[in-house]
């Protein structure tokens, strides 16, 4: 038996328990060896507390950053361990249901706290927090955690799909709210989910790849709405040499850009997802939900074009 195999087996195991499926996305993640907080982290325990509102917003930053203060000041840098912080928040988030938005803003929240923290009489350390330390790094290392098609079954567990959905949702969130712009992995979801033209292989049918990359793409029409509609930009390398990160799949001749036309097209292939079949439920109910989150962001462009009151989307 493959490592992979036997990982699969002890996920049914886990998906078959009677625990809260936060619970068991942290198993899951346990198994897979997915990116999140050190077993004896220092970090995660107080984010906890904090996302299960056993401490509001000024207690958890000042227990997260008091201890980072103090190494910064005795010039002890290399002893904060700004990984498993990222990693503790990102689990965070990935074990909290996207349905849950109130969750989904107070961790957010947090790193938008952390990002303005101030070194009392240090400040010319404050840009260890306004740069965000490693948290770009982090988040592309979690990338790497995207469900993969099982040895067995040809997908993976909904709770899964759900926990990369959550991770994406986060995402998107956090480059809403400017925090750091994580918008090129829009692109990436859409180009998967999207640009490519599915085929059933050995072990995958084309449903199951759309069922494993739909929900996560759903997630930045969901987290970032009429921002991502307005999105304009030409991200074509001058030097063809950088690559092209924002290139699209098969299905996308234009630049590697954000643009009206790409946007058209993530709607017209969301609302195609929408009417099939042989996808699960959930992933057409998602696809749908898409297609009206968009639809309401074109609409909120056209009501507003001549009004100087922009409510709220």
């Amino acid at each position: 038996m493959s490592n992979r195999e036997k990982q699969d087996s002890k996920i049914k195991d886990v998906v078959a328990g009677q625990q809260d499926d936060s619970v068991k996305i942290d198993q899951i993640a346990k198994i897979r060896g997915s990116f999140g907080p050190e077993d004896k982290s220092i970090y995660y325990p107080t984010i906890q507390k904090y996302v299960n509102e056993e401490v509001d917003l000024a207690e958890a930053t000042h227990k997260l950053c008091d201890p980072i203060d103090k190494k910064i000041s005795e010039s002890r840098l290399d002893d904060v361990n700004f990984w498993d912080l990222w990693y503790s928040i990102i689990h965070s988030a990935r074990r909290t249901t996207f349905h849950d938005t109130d969750k989904h803003v107070k961790v957010i929240d947090l790193v938008g706290a952390f990002k303005n923290h101030s070194i009392p009489g240090n400040e010319k350390y404050n840009y260890l927090y306004s740069s965000l330390t490693d948290f770009g790094m982090a988040c592309r290392e979690v990338l790497n955690d995207n469900p993969t098609a099982s040895a067995d079954e040809g997908s993976v567990s909904q709770i899964e799909i759900d926990a990369w959905a959550n991770v994406n949702m986060f995402f998107a969130r956090i480059t809403l709210k400017d925090i750091q712009d994580l918008s090129l992995y829009a692109i990436w979801m859409m180009r998967e989910a999207l640009e490519e033209v599915k085929q059933d292989d050995e072990r995958t049918t084309a449903a199951q790849k759309l069922d494993m990359s739909v929900p996560a793409a759903a997630m930045w029409i969901f987290g970032m709405g009429k921002a991502l509609f307005h999105k304009e930009k030409d991200l074509t390398p001058s030097n063809s040499l950088e690559g092209n990160p924002a290139r699209g799949g098969e299905l996308w001749k234009g630049k590697g850009e954000f643009s009206k036309k790409r946007w058209a097209l993530w709607k017209d292939r969301f609302a195609e997802i929408g009417k099939m079949k042989d996808v699960s439920e959930r992933t057409s109910g998602l696809a749908r939900d898409a297609v009206e989150v968009m639809e309401r962001a074109e609409t909120f462009e056209l009501v507003t074009q001549d009004s100087d009151d922009e409510p709220e989307f």
